[in-house]
């Protein structure tokens, strides 16, 4: 996706970007899939820790997996407050109270096309972005289902208006996060905005076991 001008890019956070063929909410199913099927003859897989090597049950693994992605979802559409107004929220478009998620996705999804010059499926002639935050069916070869959108506002006190700051796009599988679209609109950039916006996805997704 070319980009006009974006605050930061997923690049200079901690977390790797890096695709993966299953969206988070099928990684484990998908995962038990290939297990059953290539690994029948062991029981068992070798993971490595900064203290050495281990042998870890894949039911195990399996559940570890589940608890990360129940984790997250617990959070699902609750507003963080942060300082000076801020409200941090990760959203899913198959929400419910679909108005009001729904017009947050949408502001979302203005600010990323404010920072990002619109990209089209090569395969659906879709725009891809949109099929990111809303979690669009596709008959594309790209695999863009199973993102989470995060999004950053600021609240006035006068009349309580959120305004939209920044958003983020991420999708989680096997403990590694993927954020392939970082906005922060023009009005907001050079004040951190992109900077709290990304420090609290990290710090979210570091509770719940996720550090890649």
């Amino acid at each position: 996706m070319k980009r006009k001008r974006a605050s930061a890019m997923a690049s200079s956070s901690s977390f790797t970007v890096k695709p993966s063929r299953c969206p988070e909410e099928e990684s484990v199913r998908c995962w038990e899939i290939e297990t059953a099927s290539s690994n029948s003859t062991r029981p068992q897989i070798q993971s490595r820790s900064r203290k050495g090597s281990k042998t870890r049950n894949i039911n195990d693994v399996l559940k570890d997996e589940r608890s990360k992605i129940s984790g997250i979802n617990r959070i699902l559409g609750t507003p963080i407050p942060l300082s000076n107004n801020l409200t941090w929220r990760l959203l899913k478009s198959h929400m419910r109270i679909e108005n009001y998620y729904g017009t947050k996705l949408h502001s979302a999804l203005n600010a990323i096309h404010e920072c990002f010059e619109p990209s089209k499926d090569p395969y659906t002639n879709r725009d891809i972005a949109e099929d990111i935050v809303f979690d669009l069916e596709s008959d594309s070869e790209l695999n863009l289902r199973g993102f989470y959108t995060v999004v950053l506002e600021r609240r006035d006190d006068d009349d309580g208006h959120e305004e939209m700051i920044g958003a983020a796009t991420v999708r989680i599988n096997k403990g590694v996060a993927e954020v392939p679209l970082v906005a922060t609109r023009p009005l907001f950039r050079r004040l951190g905005m992109c900077r709290i916006l990304m420090n609290e996805l990290e710090n979210r997704l570091m509770e719940f076991g996720i550090e890649r």
